[in-house]
């Protein structure tokens, strides 16, 4: 008895009139339904049950209740994107595979906070399957961070064989609120660490406010039950230390705007191992003595905009083209 045919996937989607064209065209070439076609409106119209998966282009930036009351009461899954429809075929692909994914889920019960993050898969090493390094890296921020990282993340190319640990000083009620931010912001899926993964490339992990997380040798992280030690939350040194104990010289740091010292131990640490540690410029920062205080105590080896950060980081940890005889 053979399978049945996938059911064609059901698209409702509310953006600009100027974009609505290209993005149902290139739902269409990826064998989508575009069932609702509308401009950004509240409240919900009832056709939106038709679908399977709505999406929303952010480039009408509406104001933050707007998104809250969809986000409330869609009776589908939402995807927000930002900045209109992309021009590369990576762009493409990542829309349709998120959409994909989050239709998945929508015969699954989950918790209200995890509806739109990443599936997540495990792997068994630190390596991927073509052999290629995996870089983890940590990104450390405090005051004027999320916006530096927007930046960042927006300019760094997709497909690389790293994973992003996010340590941003941030309060525990407004760590869903970045995660979406900077998930609608980049092409790298962004999701909020919890119970226990095993890292794996292409993903930004924010790691938790209110709890202090471990990594075996494996490059499993677990949330534990006990808070950061520090008054620091999250803890960028006690962080570096485990990134630097089991990734050693396949790892990095980059401080980005922010006050106080927190990461300087742990930077230390990431140099003893062999990785590398770069800062946010202190003309770019809206405050720099994060970035500042590692320039000061540590082997700072680059400084730039977060532009340019990220664009040097793609060059690290891009695998060598292979050799023709």
């Amino acid at each position: 008895m053979g399978e049945s045919p996938q059911e064609t996937l059901r698209v409702a989607l509310m953006a600009r009139d100027c974009e609505r064209g290209e993005f149902r065209a290139l739902l269409e070439d990826a064998g989508m339904e575009v069932v609702v076609d509308r401009g950004f409106e509240l409240p919900l119209p009832v056709d939106w049950c038709d679908a399977d998966v709505l999406l929303i282009d952010m480039e009408v930036q509406p104001e933050r209740r707007q998104v809250e009351s969809i986000l409330r009461d869609s009776p589908v899954p939402v995807l927000l994107n930002a900045g209109g429809v992309g021009s590369s075929m990576i762009w493409h692909r990542r829309l349709v595979g998120k959409l994909q994914s989050l239709a998945n889920r929508t015969a699954m019960p989950v918790p209200p906070n995890t509806a739109r993050r990443p599936e997540l898969h495990l792997v068994s090493d630190r390596q991927t399957t073509d052999s290629t390094p995996h870089w983890v890296v940590v990104l450390g921020a405090s005051i004027g961070g999320p916006k530096a990282i927007v930046r960042f993340l927006q300019a760094l190319p997709c497909d690389l064989p790293l994973t992003i640990l996010l340590a941003q000083h941030i309060s525990e009620s407004l760590q869903d609120l970045l995660v979406e931010q900077l998930d609608r912001c980049s092409r790298w899926p962004v999701a909020l660490m919890t119970d226990s993964h095993t890292l794996e490339p292409g993903q930004v992990w924010l790691v938790p406010a209110d709890a202090r997380i471990e990594l075996d040798g494996k490059g499993t992280v677990r949330r534990c039950e006990a808070g950061w030690k520090s008054a620091q939350r999250p803890d960028i040194d006690d962080l570096l230390r485990s990134v630097a104990g089991v990734f050693g010289s396949y790892c990095g740091a980059i401080l980005f705007s922010g006050l106080g010292k927190d990461g300087v131990d742990g930077c230390q640490d990431i140099s003893l191992k062999g990785g590398f540690i770069w800062a946010q410029s202190a003309q770019s920062c809206v405050i720099s003595n994060l970035p500042e205080a590692a320039r000061k105590y540590c082997k700072v080896e680059r400084s730039g905009s977060p532009e340019e950060l990220a664009l040097a980081l793609a060059k690290r940890c891009q695998p060598a083209p292979a050799r023709i005889n």
